[in-house]
């Protein structure tokens, strides 16, 4: 019960969330890892990074790209909900080039103090692998995404 309480308090307005300092990602960190301490009952001095790890949940900071990268995803292929269908749209460049087919998302003209989801899903979007871009099925595209960001937080 607590996990999903906590959690979902993690994952809220993740847009908001995304380019916040590093600061304020350590305190939210502190929390999931004592939430992730009292789940599994360890002491107050073990390892939380290695507890998360064994529990197979994100940091937070991964966390927010997560859910900012399956929102940008199931807006691309699903076109809902419409206001934020209409905020991304593909880049189709007016020439054939090489990134003509690497589904893309136009780059923004964000100013650097603006952390909409039109800035923050675009530029996450576009930072993905292509082969993870490229993948149509929903749970294929949630367990590739989250292999991919968990493999990056917690290469050794």
């Amino acid at each position: 019960m607590a996990v999903s309480i906590v959690g979902c308090r993690l994952d809220y307005s993740n847009s908001i969330l995304y380019d916040i300092s590093q600061a304020n990602i350590y305190k939210l960190q502190r929390v999931q890892s004592i939430l992730a301490r009292i789940v599994v009952g360890a002491p107050w001095t073990s390892s939380s990074l290695n507890i998360c790890r064994d529990l197979h949940w994100l940091p937070v900071g991964r966390r927010i790209t997560y859910k900012l990268r399956l929102t940008a995803w199931k807006t691309l292929h699903t076109s809902q909900p419409l206001y934020l269908s209409e905020l991304i749209s593909r880049y189709l460049p007016s020439r054939s080039l090489h990134s003509s087919n690497t589904n893309l998302l136009t780059r923004p003209a964000c100013i650097t103090s603006n952390f909409s989801f039109f800035c923050a899903c675009n530029s996450t979007w576009n930072s993905l692998p292509a082969h993870v871009r490229s993948i149509d099925a929903l749970s294929t595209f949630k367990r590739h995404l989250k292999f991919y960001l968990f493999q990056s937080a917690f290469s050794v």
